[in-house]
């Protein structure tokens, strides 16, 4: 069996003279439909939005984008990291990522209406039901911002105290570097240290985290 680089090479080769190439790009994004799955679940967190149903629109939509633009515009080199290659399982990934972005906040601006006026011009009657759950959306989102700030915190002295951990887990959770073989191509290591480094990235950031609250809460 063809790897992806060897596929998406033969993908590149039959649409640059004329033949047909639909067939090949299913097989190549077929392979690639988990770890897409994966990284739209992120992305649904992040706006804690959308729900299991919609990962097959928004992977369709990103198969129709990379059909579309993505096999002329991939180079095959990192723009995250000039000098490095760059997977098109990768490149695949950062398209579906933008692709559930885009459609999350098309939504959060549309269930978001902003102060509606009345005919009087007076500002719109707001119920019980609707004052409780904006309370308990500012709440979530406070908490959420919190969280999110002791992780950005811990980030930074992940890469001033083992900045060989935190290159592994840049790539694999920052980029949508789902596969450890690309992360070790990229770095240069073995697909076992991928693992460990990513592994020992993970726990030193639980620590940070953990520690950081107990001074809080000194």
């Amino acid at each position: 069996m063809l790897t992806d680089d060897e596929l998406f090479a033969d993908i590149s080769r039959r649409k640059a003279q004329g033949q047909d190439f639909k067939r090949a790009l299913g097989e190549l994004v077929f392979r690639w439909r988990d770890a897409s799955t994966t990284v739209i679940r992120r992305v649904q967190g992040a706006f804690m939005r959308g729900s299991p149903d919609d990962a097959d629109e928004i992977f369709q939509d990103a198969v129709a984008k990379f059909m579309a633009k993505g096999l002329d515009q991939f180079r095959g080199v990192s723009e995250l990291m000039p000098g490095k290659a760059a997977s098109p399982k990768t490149f695949f990934l950062r398209i579906v990522k933008h692709c559930a972005i885009d459609r999350y906040r098309r939504q959060r601006e549309e269930l978001d209406p902003g102060n509606e006026i009345g005919d009087e011009g007076d500002e719109a009657e707001t119920s019980l039901p609707e004052a409780n759950r904006a309370v308990a959306e500012s709440r979530a989102r406070a908490e959420q911002s919190e969280a999110h700030g002791e992780y950005w915190t811990a980030w930074e002295r992940l890469k001033e105290e083992h900045p060989n951990e935190a290159a592994a887990w840049d790539l694999y959770h920052h980029q949508d570097v789902d596969d450890h073989e690309a992360v070790a191509r990229a770095l240069g290591i073995t697909v076992v240290n991928s693992y460990k480094r990513v592994s020992r990235a993970q726990a030193w950031l639980k620590l940070y985290i953990v520690e950081a609250r107990q001074r809080d809460e000194a």
